[in-house]
C-alpha cells in the first residue's frame, strides 16, 4: 500500500475515533443531566402515571443508549487499533504509544446510575400503584440494586481493558 494510501486511510481512523469520542461526551453529559433532573423533579407530587409513564420512558431509551454505545465502544477500539497499525506503517507514535488502561469503566458507573435512577422511578410508580406501603423508599431499593447489578455487567460486557478486535484482525488484510 502507497504512503499516500496509508495516510488517508490513518486520517479516516482517526477521524472516526474522534467523532466517536465526541458522541460518547455528549452521551455522558445528557443522560445523566436528564435522569438527575427528572428525579428531583418527579420527586415532589408526581402523579403515579407520571412516575410510570417517565420512568418507563426513561429506562427504554437509556437501555437503547446503552447498547449504542456499546456498539460504539468495539468500533472506537476498532478505529485505535487500525490507527496504531497504520502508525506503525508511517513511523508516527501518537495511538500506538497510547496507555492501556480500563478507560471505560467509569462508562460503566455513569450509565449503572442512569439505570437505576429510572428503574427508581418506575419501580417506585409500580409500587404506589399497587398501594405497596414505603413505596419510595422500596423503589429506592431497587433502583440501587439495580444499579449496582447493571453495573457489575456493563464493566464486564465490554467496557474493558484492551482492544475489541486483537491486532491480528486488523492486520491479517496486511499480510
Amino acid at each position: 500500500m502507497s504512503e499516500e494510501l496509508l495516510r488517508l486511510e490513518y486520517g479516516q481512523a482517526t477521524e472516526l475515533a474522534r467523532t466517536l469520542t465526541d458522541v460518547r461526551f455528549k452521551l455522558l453529559a445528557f443522560a445523566p443531566t436528564i435522569a438527575g433532573t427528572a428525579v428531583a423533579l418527579l420527586g415532589r407530587n408526581a402523579s403515579t402515571t407520571e412516575l410510570l409513564a417517565v420512568g418507563a420512558l426513561g429506562l427504554a431509551a437509556s437501555c437503547g443508549i446503552v447498547v449504542y454505545e456499546l456498539h460504539n465502544t468495539v468500533l472506537y477500539e476498532f478505529a485505535l487499533e487500525r490507527a496504531a497499525v497504520l502508525e506503525r506503517k508511517l513511523g508516527l507514535a501518537l495511538y500506538s504509544a497510547r496507555p492501556r488502561y480500563a478507560h471505560d469503566r467509569p462508562l460503566a458507573v455513569v450509565y449503572a446510575v442512569v439505570l437505576g435512577a429510572w428503574t427508581y422511578l418506575l419501580a417506585w410508580g409500580a409500587l404506589r400503584a399497587g398501594d405497596v406501603g414505603h413505596a419510595q423508599v422500596i423503589g429506592g431499593l431497587i433502583g440501587a440494586a439495580v444499579a449496582v447489578l447493571s453495573g457489575g455487567e456493563l464493566a464486564r460486557a465490554r467496557w474493558k481493558e484492551g482492544p475489541a478486535v486483537g491486532p491480528s484482525a486488523v492486520t491479517s488484510s496486511e499480510s
